[in-house]
């Protein structure tokens, strides 16, 4: 019988991170996730590239890759979290089947309410440790905005993944919040990964370096 010395454990969780990085990388290069040109965010701010994950349902491969990875970080960073919360839209599109994999309940926020309508829909309980899931952190505004509507119900908020953080000023607006910040992976990390798997080219990484101020 052969005992794996506990300093094995880091090489391999590493490598295990390195595949799934390179799996979700090379998925989001497939479906047209990674657009680049001129785009306006919904902050408002000006942007040479742009993310958009709201198609990825249409390819299940990559979407199960994506919500496992995103499932892998709640039960790794929040495991004693009660409940998820989707922000709208993106959050909700991959909450979801998370709350399935995870067993947890599920609520997700409204940007507005119509008539006869909450800014919530689902139960939170009061003192539940609700995990906020979205899709990119940019500004890290829509997060905050669905913390505030769940504490407002009596929840608790600490956490928040996503797939992607824009590193953006997100996680340190969310940090004064005492909100923590988890994502798979950065858009730094991203355009390396792709980069050295030869599916983008330097331009398009000076692009994403640039607008997250050469970091």
């Amino acid at each position: 019988m052969f005992y794996k010395h506990k300093s094995d454990s880091a090489p391999m969780a590493w490598r295990k991170r390195r595949t799934r990085l390179n799996d979700v990388a090379e998925g989001l290069v497939k479906v047209g996730a990674l657009q680049f040109g001129a785009f306006t965010l919904p902050s408002g701010t000006e942007s040479s590239y742009f993310v958009n994950l709201r198609g990825l349902p249409s390819y299940p491969g990559v979407y199960r890759a994506v919500v496992e990875a995103l499932s892998d970080l709640v039960t790794k960073k929040v495991p004693k979290a009660d409940a998820l919360c989707a922000v709208p839209i993106g959050g909700l599109l991959l909450a979801s089947p998370m709350a399935v994999a995870l067993k947890k309940p599920l609520v997700y926020t409204r940007i507005e309410k119509q008539e006869n309508e909450r800014l919530v829909e689902g139960e939170v309980r009061p003192g539940w440790n609700v995990v906020i899931v979205g899709d990119l952190a940019t500004s890290g505004k829509t997060i905050l905005s669905a913390a505030e509507i769940i504490e407002d119900e009596g929840g608790k908020v600490s956490s928040a993944v996503v797939l992607i953080d824009r590193l953006e000023g997100a996680r340190e607006k969310l940090s004064k919040r005492g909100i923590a910040l988890h994502a798979v992976t950065d858009m730094v990390e991203l355009a390396d990964t792709l980069y050295s798997m030869e599916l983008l080219s330097k331009d398009n990484v000076k692009a994403i370096t640039k607008s997250v101020g050469g970091r």
